[in-house]
């Protein structure tokens, strides 16, 4: 008896830790079924984005609040750079935490791209402040708020990285896992291409 239900039971089991590394992606009401996707072993760059000039904002990326040193900030901030890179991230997340350095280190390095980190899932602020400060970032962080609670939501995984053009738009596509400098570098230079 124990012969025969071993395959099965072994089969049951590969299905079941099969289905821990899926993440579903939210549909478009028009969408037939949801889009499922494995997550990815390494982050893929993202493709060249097709920035449009000029145009009206894409209000589903609205938002307005303050940042987590309490600055205030919208969406208008967008209009100030060439792309804008928002990075989901948690402070008890090791490769959220492990890639803020290299983050940073794109953040100086290129005065026209806004990177915005957006803080879910946390226990504490002041916890994620001190971690910021550990790292010693200093471009923005805040909780979602807005358009960024629902792009924040998107991935079942973190860090989960965005880009946007200027107007709101986001273009080529996003990265889910952490990046090390080089690879953010190539897919910075390539956005900007």
């Amino acid at each position: 008896m124990m012969k025969r239900l071993l395959p099965i039971l072994l089969a049951l089991l590969f299905v079941l830790t099969a289905a821990c590394n899926v993440s579903v992606k939210e549909t478009k009401p028009n969408d037939p079924e949801p889009v499922v996707e494995s997550a990815p072993e390494e982050p893929a760059a993202p493709a060249k984005p097709e920035t449009p000039q000029g145009g009206a904002f894409n209000m589903d990326m609205a938002f307005s609040g303050t940042t987590l040193d309490g600055e205030p900030i919208d969406q208008t901030i967008f209009e100030n750079y060439d792309l804008i890179i928002v990075n989901c991230w948690a402070e008890w997340c090791g490769p959220c935490v492990g890639e803020l350095p290299e983050i940073e280190r794109i953040h100086q390095e290129y005065p026209n791209v806004l990177i915005l980190g957006v803080l879910i899932g946390t226990n504490s602020v002041e916890t994620a402040k001190e971690t910021l400060s550990e790292c010693g970032v200093t471009y923005p962080a805040l909780e979602p708020v807005g358009g960024l609670v629902s792009l924040s939501q998107r991935s079942m995984y973190i860090p989960a990285t965005y880009f946007f053009d200027r107007n709101g738009n986001e273009v080529g596509g996003e990265v889910i896992g952490s990046m090390d400098y080089d690879q953010w570098k190539a897919t910075v230079d390539n956005l900007l291409g």
